[in-house]
């Protein structure tokens, strides 16, 4: 599937500008690995990296319901199979708890490092500083985000999987006075408190968010980008609405389990509503980035601009029909070189120009078969220009398409994220405030 034919209307305007600044720029860098293949340098990117399966940590704290249903002593041998199942399943859900933990982590650690370097620069008197300060606001949410809705999520929730995993487990062998009272406290409510201070913990939070994005959504900032600023706001607020009212009926619901077989009842819709809003929230509302350290900071008319310019490529794209492409077969492949440097598709760009024969030698040619190659813009101009022209053509084309849709999205959240805080900052005696 290719692009429409003409760009005038809609892409030609927002790549007019001189690019100078990209082709001094503009360049990637990549490795010889031990198949002889390049791959790009590591880069610090904040990934959207939310497990689908974490959503299902709430079903395995009800891995207790055999042994709190039929708390009896000689327990039935079907009990025992549902017992043995529920505890196994909780303790398998630990790992996902864990591994969600690492990833998270992996956040914060760069979440950190870049709040770190905002504080350092905001003081510096040639720097927008509003501007950076809507980047801190940002950098807080995030970071409560990872914090809160993630790491502590995670590690408490997996905490109350091994307390009911190893309940369930104990409650096999409750013919023992010693063992059946054990039993019963870490499948009881001992091991249910986690989930409980859990959904405390959530409903706080998502109230925060809540209110953040409606004083964003309550902004008027004067550009095209109203519109998208006020539905993503909208779908924050109903996604925390949701989370926030769950979290606190799913703990109610958690501490019922211990003594009241309705509690489990009260758990499924809880349970089917993590699930939508880790959806939701996956593919919806998070995205992934480059570091601020190393993409750099923009200036509010470049904010503007290229949100602009990215959500006019998605509208573009989403409307495209069979056998058009975006730009006539006449006109130089220098505009899509153009459009993938401003949409900041460049790495991509050069990570398929590798895995081309014929283009590779020729990019490579000057490396002396070295380990390492950086790529240039105004390299690839210049072979765009010569005998290169139809073969980079082909490759842009079909990185446009293929990688430009999901990374523009993440652009673009990103970026309506930054005019949200933007916009609703605001400046009195003490300095500014960004809600």
């Amino acid at each position: 599937m290719e692009i429409t034919s003409d760009p005038d209307p809609v892409i030609r305007p927002a790549i007019n500008k001189s690019l100078s600044d990209f082709t001094e720029s503009c360049s990637a860098t990549f490795i010889r690995n031990g198949k002889g293949q390049y791959i790009l340098q590591q880069s610090q990117i904040f990934e959207n990296s939310l497990l689908a399966s974490v959503a299902l940590l709430e079903l395995a704290n009800a891995g207790d319901f055999a042994a709190n249903v039929w708390n009896e002593i000689p327990v039935p041998k079907f009990v025992i199979a549902l017992m043995a199942i529920g505890a196994t399943a909780a303790l398998l859900m630990t790992y996902v708890a864990v591994w969600d933990a690492r990833l998270s982590l992996r956040n914060i650690q760069l979440l950190r490092k870049e709040r770190q370097y905002l504080l350092t620069i905001r003081t510096q008197p040639e720097k927008n500083f509003q501007l950076v300060h809507a980047l801190l606001e940002v950098n807080r949410w995030e970071l409560g985000t990872e914090i809160i809705d993630r790491l502590m999520m995670d590690a408490l929730m997996g905490f109350g999987c091994v307390l009911v995993s190893t309940g369930t487990f104990m409650a096999i062998g409750g013919a023992n006075p010693a063992v059946y009272h054990g039993s019963n406290l870490l499948s009881g409510y001992i091991g249910n408190s986690p989930a409980a201070l859990g959904g405390v913990i959530i409903a706080v939070w998502c109230f925060y968010v809540g209110m953040r994005a409606y004083h964003h959504g309550s902004a008027q900032p004067d550009t095209l980008s109203k519109p998208l600023l006020r539905q993503r706001m909208y779908l924050v607020q109903l996604q925390s609405f949701m989370s926030g009212t769950t979290g606190i009926v799913a703990g109610i619901a958690s501490m019922l389990t211990s003594t009241r077989w309705y509690g489990y009842v009260i758990l499924i819709p809880c349970i089917c509503s993590f699930v939508v809003c880790n959806y939701v929230w996956r593919n919806r509302i998070a995205y992934s980035r480059k570091s601020i350290i190393e993409f750099g900071l923009i200036d509010e008319s470049s904010l503007m601009e290229e949100l602009e310019f990215i959500s006019r490529l998605r509208l573009l794209l989403r409307g495209q029909t069979p056998g058009r492409q975006l730009i006539p077969e006449g006109q130089s492949a220098v505009v899509l070189l153009e459009i993938i440097a401003k949409s900041r598709l460049f790495e991509s760009l050069c990570s398929r120009l590798l895995r081309e024969t014929e283009i590779a030698a020729v990019l490579t040619g000057t490396n002396g078969g070295g380990n390492a190659v950086t790529i240039e813009l105004s390299r690839l101009i210049v072979l765009a220009t010569q005998e290169l022209s139809t073969a980079i053509r082909e490759v842009a084309q079909e990185c446009i398409i293929k990688d430009g849709p999901s990374h523009w999205q993440d652009r673009e959240r990103h970026l309506v994220e930054v005019l949200g805080s933007y916009t609703s900052c605001h400046y009195d005696k003490e300095g500014i405030e960004c809600k």
